[in-house]
């Protein structure tokens, strides 16, 4: 029946090496996030010689310009352009955006670059590459698989942007005092490698085949203008819940987590760098295990829980008594904060019809950032006024709500493949429909 169910043909018309292909960009993307989600504050202040306040304020632009074009651009985009131009055209702004950074001297220039949307400091990635990719992953996977398929492309991003992060712990290595083609600077490197990073992502990218049109072709996102009332329903809370959980998590992005561990404990850039990369390799570790609890306990259920008591843990961080002790609950709270995100992803596409992903996943993907930008502000204000806990006991409360208020909205709402208790349907031996071929 056309248009009725998902079929092994629908999943056979993108190339799993055009899934690879993704997957590839993803990591090369997320290593130079982590990079520069690390870095950034230290290259403008010590580089650029721009003052404290002023770098936490250029570091929230980039998660704002992240999100701005995710929000507004993607869509159409999409529509003028198809998936596959789309890809090089957004590759080659985040290519720009870190030409820009790297040759910028004046302040005006590194503002352009960040508010291009390719220029990201926040371990998050929400950008409009990030909105295409899980538009288009659902149609690369058969339905069941779409958690498992969420969960690789999360654990890449994590993995690599953690050892993005790890890269400013050996500056000896890396970082020559001066270049033929640059004046004498402490981390040049930093943005040399941010360049040939986003270069690298343009490449993959722009490899990816003609076939990955047919996974969303341009008249199924004409048609995707027109939401049904249901979705957009779902899209209207989701937006509201997924912002304020945003919102909180930009109160804690890398570089206040940086900055708490400089002021508070008084460690150097290379420990920083330590403390990410395990953060990261952790979080980046807990999309394995999202895919056993999905199995087993559901998506929803699977994305409020564990976040829940990482939350706990997140408000308990700061109180610790030492830094060793700190340190362990932060990282204990990274191997439980992330489990939500894959299982977010598969929910979201899982609520939605397939001619719908495109505009859905670039508003809640917009939104979030939008939503995240928000918070450094706040958070650099009240560590520049000694109150350094606050950031993560605010972040945390206000995650402990939305997980509370995740979980009353939708935990009567069915998605496809889950039984009406939210957990998963037993198998069948032929695929149930589902509503415009989820």
């Amino acid at each position: 029946m056309q248009g009725a169910q998902e079929t092994e043909s629908d999943v056979a018309s993108v190339h799993r090496e055009d899934r690879r292909k993704i997957y590839l960009a993803k990591s090369v993307r997320s290593v130079a996030y982590g990079l520069l989600s690390a870095a950034l504050v230290l290259y403008l202040n010590e580089d650029l010689g721009y003052s404290t306040l002023s770098s936490l304020v250029i570091t929230g632009l980039t998660v704002v310009g992240a999100g701005v074009a995710s929000l507004v651009g993607v869509t159409p985009v999409v529509r003028r352009l198809g998936v596959r131009r789309s890809f090089g055209l957004f590759a080659g702004l985040f290519t720009l955006s870190a030409a820009l950074l790297f040759l910028a001297s004046s302040p005006i220039v590194v503002v352009a670059a960040v508010l291009l949307g390719g220029v990201a400091a926040a371990s998050a990635d929400n950008g409009p590459l990030a909105s295409l990719d899980q538009a288009v992953l659902p149609s690369t996977l058969r339905r069941r698989d779409r958690l498992t398929g969420f969960a690789r492309y999360t654990l890449l991003g994590y993995f690599a942007s953690a050892g993005g992060a790890l890269l400013l712990s050996v500056p000896n290595a890396l970082a020559p005092r001066a270049l033929p083609f640059l004046p004498p600077a402490p981390h040049p490197w930093i943005l040399i490698i941010y360049l040939a990073l986003a270069g690298s992502t343009w490449v993959a990218y722009a490899t990816v085949s003609p076939a990955i049109e047919e996974g969303m072709p341009r008249h199924a996102i004409e048609a995707g203008a027109e939401i049904s009332p249901t979705s957009r329903r779902y899209v209207r809370d989701l937006t509201a819940l997924f912002g304020t959980d945003a919102f909180a998590g930009g109160l804690i992005i890398n570089p206040i987590v940086a900055a708490y561990f400089v002021l508070a404990w008084h460690q150097n850039a290379a420990s920083v760098g330590v403390i990410l990369f395990l953060t990261g390799l952790l979080a980046g570790a807990s999309s394995l295990v999202a895919i056993a609890l999905g199995a087993r306990y559901g998506l929803l259920r699977t994305m409020v829980v564990p976040h829940l008591v990482s939350n706990v843990l997140l408000v308990a961080m700061p109180f610790m008594p030492t830094f060793l002790s700190a340190v362990g609950v932060l990282v204990a709270r990274s191997s439980l904060s992330q489990i939500d995100v894959p299982t977010r992803q598969a929910f979201t596409m899982g609520l939605v019809a397939r001619r719908e992903r495109a505009p859905v996943s670039s508003t809640l993907n917009g939104a979030r950032s939008i939503a995240q930008s928000v918070g450094p502000f706040p958070a650099a204000a009240l560590e520049g006024a000694g109150y350094l806990a606050a950031p993560f006991v605010l972040g945390g409360v206000v995650k402990i709500a939305y997980d509370l208020a995740l979980f009353a909205r939708f935990r009567s709402v069915p998605i496809a493949g889950e039984s009406p208790d939210g957990r998963p349907a037993p198998a069948t031996s032929s695929p149930s429909p589902s509503r415009g071929s989820r």
